[in-house]
């Protein structure tokens, strides 16, 4: 298989401490039992052993003596314990597999969601490696404790029938490990594929899967990291694992318990025919070490056959899980020095020579400077690219400068607890998060530590244009098509990330594009109603409609990630420069 001794511990050893985190006791429990698996066969060539050479001693006499007996007996326990171990090893490993894919999905959850910034989503590298991780997720865990546990067995069945004929010649092993390892075959594919149906066919599944892709997909990544969503949908994601869990568990509970009442029955019949064999061989006669022979040859053959092929996707699954440990043990991109200082508020939020480059090398911003005072409405515009999302997500800590400084009263945003400055936040993104979850939980999305109040979560729906959702559909509908609940609109949808933004109890609202995909009408009602939203909070509102800029304090005009003008809309119509010109040109739109 092309691994030295250093190389396998390499990697088994990171994938057998994951197995037993998962669960140490059943996986304890299915060590014991594979280890017995890989003896019976042994045990049942010395038993045959043994009853034919007692056979051979008793030629020509007695047809039965007490000395056949214990042979006999202990074939029948030896295939007895086969028939026994069938069962229990397919339910523990089916247990086993359900946690350590539970497992394996949790940690990709909390290293992904769980890190502080976006900057991961900049790098090719970080998306080929989760894209294969999350992929690969729903069957590794299985293939390994699949080829793990028939390696495991196989080692051991192996040895023990080397050391049987190693009895009888030296060069017996040596001679039928060379004729059987050049060849192999197997067909644990097809029993991977029987896991895989069991596991994910079900409802729960693949709300496990919706859950885990909230906190795995970019399109999430801002909402998750500003509304702290990782316990939430942990939280969710956990719920429907243990429901889909106990189910399982039962269901292979019985199939074990009912294998197991045919086992006393299997072994009468088998001691039967045992029985029957005895008489027949006592008649025509026979050689315990030929038969010994002959017996370790087949099994020999199969059990290295199998060892082989197993092996080979071992090693695949080997892989997988390293790929996994070195996922896990990425350094965060963003630095933390220590605890940061609290904040409950600010007066003045300044941007001392700003500039941003993404780790690609495009530079998004350069020398923006600006303050913006509390209770202060400011709007960014420009053309795209202009790097207005960029400054928000820079505010946000999504991203650190790469030059200048953001200060909140004059201390380095760097030094302020991330936690705790986000908390202040409360923001509609341009690429809003589209839940599967009832309208409540969606509006309530972004205060997850609390429960939901329904009268907050009203007003907020009154707030954001939503309250019409909220009296057709009322608060416990469904919302997505995902699991039969109700489509909405995108508009729609946009009328409901309006409305988790309102319910977050913040110091701070951004707005970016918050009417991209509302109507004409409705954008007009929104805006009405702009002081009353802001509710005396400091707002920061992006937008290329120009005319919903003028209710703003102020304007900031960006162009090629630089501060090109500032001001409040009459004064930026009268320098004639770019905001007049973007003026301009959207008036021509509506003239006739």
């Amino acid at each position: 298989m092309g691994l030295g001794k250093r190389s396998l511990w390499r990697l088994l050893l990171p994938a057998l401490r994951h197995i037993f985190r998962a669960s140490p006791r059943e996986s304890a429990l299915l060590l014991g039992l594979l280890a017995l698996g890989g003896l019976v066969p042994v045990a049942v060539l010395g038993f045959t052993r043994a009853l034919v050479d007692q056979l051979a001693t008793t030629l020509g006499g007695s047809p039965f003596t007490p000395t056949l007996l214990w042979p006999l007996v202990g074939l029948a326990l030896a295939f007895g314990l086969d028939f026994l171990l069938t069962p229990w090893v397919a339910y523990l490993q089916g247990s086993v597999n359900e946690k350590l894919t539970a497992r394996v999905h949790l940690l990709l959850m909390e290293k992904v969601a769980g890190t502080p910034d976006l900057t991961p989503f900049e790098d090719p590298r970080f998306h080929d490696e989760l894209q294969v991780l999350r992929d690969q997720a729903p069957y590794q865990p299985l293939n390994l404790l699949v080829f793990l546990g028939n390696a495991f067995r196989e080692v051991l069945a192996a040895l023990g029938v080397l050391l049987l004929l190693f009895g009888l010649a030296p060069f017996f092993p040596l001679l039928l490990l060379l004729a059987t390892l050049p060849q192999a075959w197997l067909t644990f594919r097809l029993q991977k594929g029987v896991w895989e149906a069991l596991l994910f066919g079900a409802p729960e599944a693949r709300r496990m899967r919706y859950f885990a892709e909230v906190l795995l997909s970019p399109e999430t990544a801002k909402e998750v990291r500003l509304f702290g969503l990782l316990p939430f949908f942990r939280r969710r994601y956990l719920e429907a694992f243990h429901s889909l869990y106990q189910s399982l568990r039962r269901a292979r509970g019985r199939q074990a318990l009912g294998t197991s009442l045919l086992v006393l029955l299997s072994a009468l019949f088998t001691a039967l025919a045992l029985f029957l064999g005895l008489r027949q061989t006592l008649l025509g006669g026979s050689l315990g070490s030929l038969v010994l022979l002959l017996q370790s040859v087949g099994s020999l053959q199969q059990n290295l056959y199998a060892l082989v092929q197993d092996g080979g996707m071992l090693y695949e699954s080997l892989l997988y899980f390293e790929k996994l440990e070195s996922f896990l043990a990425r350094p965060a991109s963003m630095a933390e020095t220590g605890p940061g200082r609290k904040v409950q508020g600010f007066e003045e939020i300044r941007f001392e020579g700003v500039g941003f480059c993404y780790p690609n090398g495009k530079r998004a911003l350069a020398g923006v400077s600006f303050a913006l005072r509390r209770g202060e409405r400011l709007a960014l515009v420009g053309e795209n690219g202009a790097g207005k999302t960029t400054l928000v997500k820079l505010l946000l800590r999504f991203y650190d400068p790469t030059e200048g400084r953001i200060l909140v009263d004059g201390i380095d945003l760097r030094e302020i607890d991330l936690k705790a400055w986000r908390a202040l936040i409360t923001a509609v993104f341009q690429d809003f998060g589209r839940y599967a979850l009832t309208l409540e939980e969606n509006v309530a999305l972004s205060d997850p530590d609390v429960k939901p109040d329904p009268n907050r979560v009203a007003e907020a729906l009154r707030l954001g244009g939503a309250w019409e959702l909220l009296q057709r559909l009322g608060p416990q509908a469904l919302l997505s098509k995902a699991f039969g609940g109700t489509e909405l609109s995108l508009g729609e949808w946009q009328r409901v990330a309006l409305s988790r933004a309102f319910f977050r109890k913040a110091k701070l609202l951004v707005l970016d594009e918050p009417t991209a995909s509302l109507d004409p009408k409705e954008e007009a009602h929104l805006y009405r109603r702009f002081a009353e939203m802001a509710g005396g909070k400091t707002v920061i509102l992006i937008t290329h409609r120009l005319g919903s800029v003028r209710m703003a304090d102020r304007i900031l005009v960006l162009q090629e990630g630089r501060l090109v003008e500032e001001g409040t809309h009459e004064e930026l119509l009268r320098r004639k420069g770019a905001y007049a010109e973007l003026w301009r040109l959207q008036a021509q739109l509506y003239e006739t």
